[in-house]
């Protein structure tokens, strides 16, 4: 299946589009938002480097006669799924 997203912009708004990206980019990356072990949206990273990960991981623990375990779930589409209204009040009262 092809998910490319269909664009409608104009060359200026998808310019202005690539200029305000970059400059967000950049300032996540200087205040060093995203942690190390996340994998998506960052350039230099891939799906191969989170498995190559996950496994080390493991097999450390393994060799270490640590138990492993892990729990994988598929979030697609996950807030689809959940009623926004708990969602803001979740939020305000993490707030307090």
């Amino acid at each position: 299946m092809n998910y490319r997203l269909i664009s409608l912009l104009t060359f200026l708004s998808k310019v202005i589009q690539k200029l305000i990206y970059a400059r967000l980019l950049d300032h996540i990356n200087a205040s060093c938002i995203p942690v190390n072990e996340q994998y998506g949206l960052k350039t230099q990273s891939s799906t191969e480097q989170a498995t190559f990960s996950l496994i080390n991981n493991i097999l450390i623990a393994v060799n270490n006669n640590l138990k492993t375990g892990g729990i994988f779930c598929k979030l697609q589409k996950a807030f689809d799924c959940m009623d926004h209204k708990i969602l803001m009040i979740l939020k305000e009262s993490s707030n307090l």
